[in-house]
């Protein structure tokens, strides 16, 4: 339903029309108007009512004075609602290359076993890091999008990129966000 809209002036007059013995064929009239999606807004400003007695209007409205309300057309228009075109702005995000998503998904079992100071993958880890902030600075891949195309959460890439000196805590104060050391990282 859309706000703000006033009714077209030939449906105001003949809101207007109603004699007071055929107010029931009034209410049917705007009962159509309702269901052909007029608001409760835009019909009671026709009629200086307020929403919540067209409201009560609508509800007293009989099918057989709708009938009769449809049955004669040109007594009683019964408009479309004006529909706007909304234009969206349409949003892009970067995807990671084929060729780095791929080397990714390939060295994530490796980089997620390595543990403290271990040797064992570290090479691996690092180039897995390595490759995550390329995707993210270099290709402007954002996180998020990053961890849903790898399989991880968001926040195990972001701890990763801390961890291995790529982004800096927000208050650099973190108990479980420290650097790995440079002895133990993987020397060529």
């Amino acid at each position: 339903m859309k706000s703000g809209l006033s009714l077209p002036a030939e449906v105001v007059v003949a809101l207007h029309l109603f004699p007071k013995n055929q107010l029931h064929l009034r209410d049917a009239y705007i009962y159509i108007l309702r269901m052909k999606g007029w608001t409760l807004e835009s019909v009671g400003q026709a009629l200086d009512l307020t929403r919540e007695r067209i409201r009560q209007l609508e509800s007293k409205a009989k099918p057989l004075d709708a009938i009769t309300i449809l049955s004669s057309p040109g007594s009683y228009p019964v408009p479309e609602v004006p529909t706007r075109i909304v234009e969206e702005e349409i949003v892009v995000y970067a995807e990671p290359s084929p060729e780095t998503l791929a080397r990714l998904l390939e060295l994530r079992p490796i980089a997620e076993k390595v543990r403290s100071n271990s040797p064992l993958g570290r090479e691996a880890a690092e180039e897995y890091s390595r490759l995550i902030n390329h995707a993210h600075v270099v290709e402007e891949v954002p996180l998020y999008r990053l961890a849903k195309r790898i399989g991880v959460t968001h926040g195990a890439l972001r701890f990763r990129l801390v961890r291995y000196g790529y982004l800096e805590t927000k208050n650099g104060k973190s108990r479980c966000y420290k650097k790995i050391i440079d002895k133990n990282r993987f020397s060529r």
